[in-house]
């Protein structure tokens, strides 16, 4: 096969995603030119072998090809194999003096990959593919190059899906089905014809991607606004062919549907007549004992499609056509003479069921063949939604926000925690406020051993790096973390990217790549340096880190480290590009919490005694400091135990607020209780008093209704008997008596008033009851109120009045004073001993008597 030509790309061009080699051309050829370029490889590495040490000179044509770079880069080659073959490209195009720059892209390719294993984002991409569903979304949520943006816009792009998928319901996103049938897509575009279950799972899949596009649409038509969900569902589009094809082809048994191939059913019908014709007409033959003497076992059996007897070989040619015989000899397998033609019939009617159901196999296979490209398409379009999804849940998980993502190679957020130990669980993870890019380039922690500086520094890291994956970054709220294309960290040992050196010196070349890769960027690279200065000479080892530190600063990167050089805490605090953060150390231990604009100090004996060490070892390194070390030692170890005073002062302080405020916030809400429950009475009495007027009003109204009918029925009578009395006056007494029948009639009216009126106040204990007859000089006695109660005295008169209730007029005392009662205030009671009729007062007529001369009599 022919290559096209196209130049290396060498370090410092390096342009894109920065993961490797920039390739021009199609990387779907990687598969078809990567054996050719790895057989090239092993001829030019056993060149270089026989010829001491020099690489041969090969056309570019063959070796230069962004093909084979893009083979390399695409990991197709044995780890161990992918190094030198790019420098052998390198080489083979350029000469030799190129050797030295191919060595520096791999250097950087590892420094790539060892910063995402250092900041621990691996992790974290594995949490995120157990959270996809198709196959292919859990393959590209551990492949950074994949799930990366390659810019603020497109980072912006992969939140704004995020959030449009908080819009929708669980029914608008139907995505269960793993999706995983790429394999078969290009068994058939290489031209196989794929088996029943395999296209039986290529049709579920398509059915799917259906109801995931169907959901989506359904969701829009509500209203929803999801435009970046809709881009993506715009692209499951598939041919008219193939959905005609294969849509409701199988059964639930995964099956071949007859509904869809009515021609299946006539052929499966006649194929299950004719084995049961086989099976009877064998079972007839067996039963009918018309061979039993020839048999060497009873029953019959199935033998290559034959219905066959197991028969005595002297005998087969009487029973029928022979087949095959045992291992022994002793017994053959014959089909009878009565069941031949139907298993003929049934042996051809079965062959053209196998020929029809390859047909439509193989029809089916072909649609495929043709929409390899649609189908490629929608499964990364549903692979794409889906890890939308999953970075939706993943953010949830670990309480995340999405943050505002621009270009200016800023960080501001309020309490950012690292992801990792958020996902692992466990302990309470403290929260920092973090500041970069902004009013300051550069950040430098300090503070002591094992109090949290490189979880700081990984957290600075890893928020980056989730910015670019689109994931929600656990950092408080309105979190803002820009785009970085290029986060490089030189955290723990580096000897894992340079082999045969040592350490410091492993230190010193990621270095040298870090400076190189992030000069092209400038603000949107982002440098990690774990424990600067340190790993050679003090001295020396603090003023090469400073120097590298503000060749990065002049670069325009962000840049944040640690370290414990006294020399670099001096100079990050009189840069102004610079600024100091500590973490803090109280009582005697880390706090994990982080403290801006201040400097820490290292407490390397107080971590030593912490940690365990033999207290002798730590008095001798005590002892092994200079004068002025150990008396600022001394004083730090007076202050650290005058603040674990104070600090346990001021927790007892807080103790005793907390319990006083707990007593007062009781108290508080006893007396809200209490006034709650006042107000609810209140308000209970208040409902009861308007429900008693309203009712009382109610049966007021409805009593005097009542009494007005009556009324009106007296005067309706007493016109009547007027009438009746002036032509019949023989009649007068039954007159008198019907007379008296309705006086007693409005008596009774007036007297339910009265008890209607009178049930709603408190009786008076002893009252007489309101039906009681009471006539003049019945003894009674006042049960009323003071001055009145318990007195004595003789009725005078009953009053009785229409709607009212009756009053009694009393003689009351020696002097014989009338007084008005009602009769529920009043009680009987025997005369007094000795009691005599009590006079008139002077001037006081007599009690009427009942006069009904109104009457018209």
């Amino acid at each position: 096969m022919a290559l096209q030509a196209s130049p290396i790309v060498l370090p410092g061009r390096v342009t894109g995603r920065g993961y490797g080699w920039v390739a021009a051309g199609s990387t779907n050829s990687k598969h078809r030119v990567g054996q050719s370029h790895l057989s090239a490889f092993h001829d030019a590495q056993q060149h270089f072998l026989h010829s001491k040490g020099k690489w041969p000179t090969w056309p570019a044509a063959l070796l230069g090809t962004s093909l084979a770079l893009s083979y390399s880069r695409r990991r197709c080659l044995p780890s161990g194999e992918r190094k030198p073959f790019r420098t052998c490209l390198a080489a083979a195009q350029y000469g030799d003096e190129f050797v030295g720059e191919a060595v520096d892209t791999e250097l950087a390719d590892s420094l790539r990959q060892r910063t995402l294993e250092s900041l621990d984002l691996d992790y974290v991409l594995q949490k995120l593919q157990a959270l996809c569903y198709t196959s292919m979304a859990a393959e590209m949520a551990v492949d950074p190059e994949e799930l990366m943006a390659n810019s603020a816009e497109e980072a912006r792009a992969l939140y704004a899906t995020v959030l449009e998928l908080t819009q929708l319901e669980d029914a608008d996103l139907d995505l269960e089905e793993k999706l995983d049938i790429l394999e078969e897509v290009e068994q058939c575009s290489r031209g196989a014809v794929l088996e029943n279950p395999s296209l039986c799972k290529v049709s579920r899949s398509i059915e799917a991607l259906l109801r995931l596009r169907n959901g989506l649409e359904a969701a829009s038509v509500r209203g929803v606004h999801i435009p970046s969900l809709m881009a993506l569902c715009q692209e499951i589009e598939l041919p008219d062919k193939l959905l005609d094809a294969i849509l409701e082809a199988f059964d639930e048994d995964g099956e071949l549907s007859v509904k869809k191939f009515p021609e299946l059913a006539e052929l499966r019908l006649r194929v299950k007549n004719l084995e049961d014709s086989c099976a009877r007409i064998m079972s007839e033959v067996t039963t009918s004992g018309k061979y039993s003497a020839y048999l060497s076992n009873d029953g019959y059996m199935q033998f290559g499609g034959y219905y066959v007897l197991l028969v005595k070989p002297r005998y087969a040619d009487k029973v029928g056509r022979i087949f095959d015989e045992t291992r022994s000899g002793n017994t053959v397998y014959v089909e009878p003479h009565e069941v031949v033609a139907t298993t003929d019939e049934l042996n051809e009617s079965q062959k053209e069921l196998k020929l029809l159901v390859r047909r439509i196999l193989a029809t089916m296979s072909l649609a495929l063949s043709h929409a390899a490209d649609d189908i490629r398409r929608c499964l990364r379009a549903a692979a794409n939604i889906d890890l939308a999804r999953a970075r939706l849940f993943l953010g949830e998980d670990m309480e995340g926000e999405v943050p505002k993502v621009g270009d200016d190679g800023i960080i501001e957020v309020r309490q950012a925690r690292n992801p990792c130990l958020i996902l692992r669980g466990g302990k309470r993870v403290v929260g920092y406020r973090l500041e970069l890019g902004k009013f300051s380039q550069g950040l430098l922690l300090t503070g002591p051993n094992a109090g949290g500086k490189t979880v700081v520094l990984k957290t600075m890291g890893l928020l980056a790096l989730l910015a670019r994956c689109g994931i929600p970054v656990p950092a408080g709220e309105s979190p803002r973390v820009d785009f970085f294309e290029v986060v490089l960290a030189d955290v723990g040992d580096m000897q894992t990217i340079v082999d045969d050196l040592s350490t410091y010196s492993a230190h010193l070349v990621a270095s040298r790549i870090m400076l190189s890769s992030v000069q092209p960027v400038g603000p949107r690279a982002m440098v990690l340096v774990d424990e600067a200065g340190t790993g050679t000479d003090p001295q020396q080892g603090a003023a090469l880190a400073r120097a590298m530190l503000e060749a990065f600063l002049e670069s325009g990167a962000r840049v944040v480290a640690t370290t414990h050089c006294v020399q670099l805490k001096n100079w990050a605090t009189e840069d102004e590009r610079t600024m100091t953060a500590a973490m803090e150390y109280k009582s005697g231990r880390p706090t994990y919490r982080l403290s801006t604009n201040s400097v820490g100090e290292s407490h390397a004996m107080e971590t030593a005694e912490r940690l365990g060490l033999p207290p002798q070892l730590v008095s001798r390194a005590v002892d092994l400091l200079a004068e002025d070390q150990r008396e600022l030692l001394a004083l730090q170890r007076k202050a650290a135990e005058a603040e674990k005073e104070f600090e346990a002062a001021r927790v007892d302080a807080e103790k005793r607020e907390a319990m006083a405020r707990k007593a007062i916030n009781e108290a508080e809400a006893k007396a809200g209780d209490i006034s709650r429950r006042e107000r609810e009475v209140a308000e209970m009495e208040a409902k009861l008093q308007a429900r008693s007027v309203a009712l009382q009003k109610q049966m007021q109204a409805e009593l005097q209704a009542q009494i007005a009918v009556k009324e009106r029925q007296f005067q309706d009578v007493v016109q009547r008997l007027k009438l009746e009395t002036q032509k019949l006056g023989s009649r007068f007494r039954i007159v008198g008596d019907v007379l008296e029948d309705l006086k007693v009639e409005v008596d009774q009216e007036a007297e339910a008033k009265y008890q209607a009126q009178s049930h709603l106040q408190p009786a008076v204990p002893g009252a007489m009851a309101a039906r009681e007859i009471l006539n003049p000089g019945d003894w009674v006695v006042v049960l009323a109120a003071p001055p009145w109660h318990g007195l004595k005295g003789q009725v005078e008169r009953v009053h009785l009045a229409n709607g009212k209730p009756p009053r009694v007029s009393v003689r009351l005392g020696a002097n014989g004073k009338v007084k008005e009662f009602m009769k529920t205030e009043l009680g009987r009671t025997a005369k007094p001993e000795g009691a005599r009729k009590m006079p008139k007062p002077k001037g006081e007529a007599a009690a009427p008597t009942r006069d009904y001369s109104t009457l018209g009599f």
